[in-house]
């Protein structure tokens, strides 16, 4: 593909402009992957803590027929969302990684286009929202919900450039401060026994400090530095890049989120509020790739034109995914209906045989996110549109047929075929991406076996929660050690990078 002169004067390895971090040299690369990694990792574990307790709470205080209705509006305006920032977060990632010293010119022409474009959005959703069953009070909430989902975004852009420099612990504290807030708010809320409208309230509220939040640590560190002028060749230029992603994105919008607006429109808010649990605990574990995968995609990018050194990034970026993403189906299958109980309560048990079925589209979730960032990476984002729009079709046509015979269950298996079709299988036709695929499944199919292995042999067994869950991971575990998805070499690694941390002597490399 190609392009204007203000896209790159260089080649991604030798420009002079690349981030220090990343071009610093094959010594410390591995130390900078692995901490910036390990932080977002560790903000993650201290983050899914806070969000499955302000799942539990907000959960117990809205109730099934609330719940519902909170997950069909955000659903709803995530279809809206690639007018925001949905399309641009990894282009501006790779040309502010090229293209270093202009970083502040590119954020604010983005800025600017994302906002005009979300401010659309937010219109469009507004006038669309009868016609999908938002009505009412429902109906004026979408343009408060649309703040922080759609209007709040494109001022938090700039802070891409902390996964540049890697330096990913500055916007984990913030995101770590909305948590807080948010799960402060829902405790609040549920005191004071609060109508439904100020739950939303408050959330648009936490997305408030958290946007302000990033812009002072922009602010403080000095990060973006150089003039700020909108220059309409580099708004060409990000609006042609990201015009792939962004009907990509439209068509994942859908396909990852149309199950929860049909069934709010065709089964009711009281069949929704247990799948939007199920759809919650899942997504918790979809945090781990975008953590890898932010911290990667800088190191991708640069290292296209070294086929080896990307192959090897890639192939240990799909082996640990895969071992995570299937750990999880193997542990959490096992344990899901003592779980929701002791948590949720009863009236929720209706979201255990959801989740057991739910978890295994994080499969392909995670598969994608390896892939996807691949794809980009090697600037062949424009074979993802048609696949995406194809999930978006089969996910629509799946629950509609579904949905009248199984419920919530028929959408959860509607869920699962279409993101393993569409996410996997479907680029296997693309001679040009078939390799990435490729690689990836034959990492795949070690950790699938033996998580199949594990949920069918303890499907059968009686016991508690906590029993169910130290066999569950123990099983896996092992298991991972004797068929080698898990390696001497990686607990030797891991050990030395941590040394080098402990003393500041980052000599390792990945």
């Amino acid at each position: 593909m190609e392009h204007d002169p203000v896209s790159r004067q260089s080649s991604p390895v030798s420009d002079a402009q690349s981030p220090a971090p990343v071009a610093a040299g094959k010594h410390t690369l591995g130390f900078k992957v692995f901490q910036n990694t390990g932080t977002l990792i560790a903000g993650r574990a201290f983050g899914i803590p806070l969000s499955v307790a302000t799942s539990i709470l907000l959960v117990r205080f809205l109730g099934r027929e609330q719940m519902g209705e909170y997950g069909a509006l955000y659903a709803y305006l995530s279809f809206f969302s690639f007018l925001s920032t949905g399309a641009l977060a990894q282009i501006l990632a790779r040309e502010a990684s090229i293209r270093r010293s202009a970083a502040a010119q590119i954020f604010y022409v983005a800025t600017i286009v994302s906002f005009f474009f979300a401010l659309f959005g937010a219109v469009l959703a507004y006038l669309l929202g009868p016609l999908v069953g938002f009505h009412g009070v429902l109906h004026w909430l979408i343009l408060v919900a649309a703040v922080d989902a759609l209007l709040l975004p494109p001022f938090n852009q700039p802070g891409i450039i902390f996964q540049v420099d890697m330096r990913q612990w500055l916007p984990v504290s913030v995101s770590a401060m909305r948590q807080i807030l948010w799960l402060l708010a829902v405790v609040l809320l549920a005191f004071r026994n609060a109508a439904f409208y100020d739950v939303i309230l408050a959330r648009t509220l936490c997305g408030m400090a958290e946007t302000t939040g990033i812009l002072f640590v922009l602010n403080k560190q000095g990060s973006l530095t150089g003039p700020r002028v909108f220059d309409w060749d580099e708004a060409r230029l990000l609006v042609r890049e990201a015009l792939p992603l962004a009907v990509t994105a439209l068509a994942v919008s859908v396909y990852h989120r149309i199950d929860q607006v049909m069934l709010h429109k065709m089964s009711g808010d009281k069949v929704l509020g247990p799948y939007v649990v199920a759809v919650q605990m899942t997504e918790f574990f979809s945090l781990l790739p975008n953590a890898l995968m932010s911290s990667l995609f800088p190191v991708l990018s640069q290292s296209v034109s070294d086929p080896p050194r990307f192959d090897r990034y890639l192939r240990e970026s799909y082996r640990f995914l895969m071992v995570v993403a299937f750990a999880a189906c193997a542990v959490v299958t096992p344990i899901a209906a003592p779980f929701v109980e002791l948590f949720y309560g009863k009236a929720f048990l209706a979201t255990a045989p959801l989740l057991i079925v739910l978890i295994w589209s994080e499969v392909p979730i995670f598969f994608a996110a390896v892939l996807g960032n691949a794809m980009i990476a090697k600037n062949l984002q424009r074979h993802m549109p048609l696949g995406a729009t194809a999930g978006a079709v089969m996910n629509g046509l799946l629950n509609l047929w579904a949905i009248p015979r199984y419920g919530a269950l028929g959408a959860s298996w509607a869920t699962v075929i279409s993101y393993t079709s569409v996410d996997v299988f479907y680029l296997l036709v693309i001679a040009e991406v078939r390799p990435l695929v490729n690689l990836g499944l034959r990492v795949s199919l070690r950790p699938f076996v033996l998580a199949a292995g594990v949920t069918l042999t303890l499907h059968l067994l009686p016991g508690s929660l906590w029993l169910r869950l130290g066999l569950a991971a123990s099983a896996y575990l092992l298991g991972a050690w004797f068929f080698g998805c898990v390696e001497r070499t990686d607990v030797q690694r891991f050990l030395q990078i941590v040394k080098d941390m402990v003393w500041k002597t980052p000599n390792s490399s990945i």
